[in-house]
């Protein structure tokens, strides 16, 4: 049987013969993850929340990105997050470039939620209403759409592609902008993943 210097081996292998340094070493090689690697959560809901309100306080994205240390992208990626399951469409009412409010809706339910970004209640879909109902959102959509008694509004809708006055459709196709203000509607689709 072969004699094995194993205090030698140690030394060759792993640099040391310290019984610390060796037990440091095999927790780092027992280590699942030893150099930490790998993508981390790396904003909390608190930062989230405050994020949000800088951003409704009208703090441009690359001054919140350079706050936090990150890019404006990260930024919009945590201020923007898919609505839950059910909620298939959002729309997002701008005044010229700045995101005011976003509308989640779920239409299997009638159901919407809203997250304002502004302060201001004249760009907010909702003015001060935080819970609207589905029958303030049907109200907000005809009020960006032209009204449906115009006289033209045959003429208007076949302009559009329709044939039924449906504000819903109005204001797809027109991104609900109206010769009254600078708003208009952007528009996100998410796939239906539950009820």
């Amino acid at each position: 049987m072969e004699h094995v210097d194993y205090k030698a081996l140690c030394r060759e292998l792993f640099g040391t013969t310290d019984v610390s340094e060796l037990k440091k070493i095999a927790a780092q090689v027992n280590q699942k993850n030893p150099r930490q690697a790998g993508r981390k959560k790396k904003f909390t809901n608190e930062d989230i929340a405050a994020m949000r309100k800088l951003r409704a306080d009208g703090v441009p994205m690359q001054t919140i990105a350079d706050r936090y240390g990150t890019s404006r992208q990260i930024v919009s990626k945590y201020l923007n997050q898919a609505p839950d399951a059910g909620y298939t469409m959002r729309m997002t009412l701008m005044y010229q470039n700045k995101p005011c409010t976003a509308i989640d809706v779920n239409f299997l339910q009638n159901k919407i939620r809203i997250q304002n970004y502004t302060k201001d209640i004249l760009h907010r879909a909702f003015g001060v209403k935080e819970n609207p109902t589905w029958e303030d959102f049907y109200v907000f959509l005809q009020d960006r759409c032209f009204p449906r008694t115009r006289g033209n509004v045959k003429t208007l809708l076949a302009g559009l592609g329709l044939q039924d006055y449906d504000s819903l459709q109005i204001v797809e196709k027109t991104n609900g902008r109206t010769a009254e203000d600078d708003l208009w509607l952007k528009f996100q689709y998410y796939g239906r993943t539950g009820a």
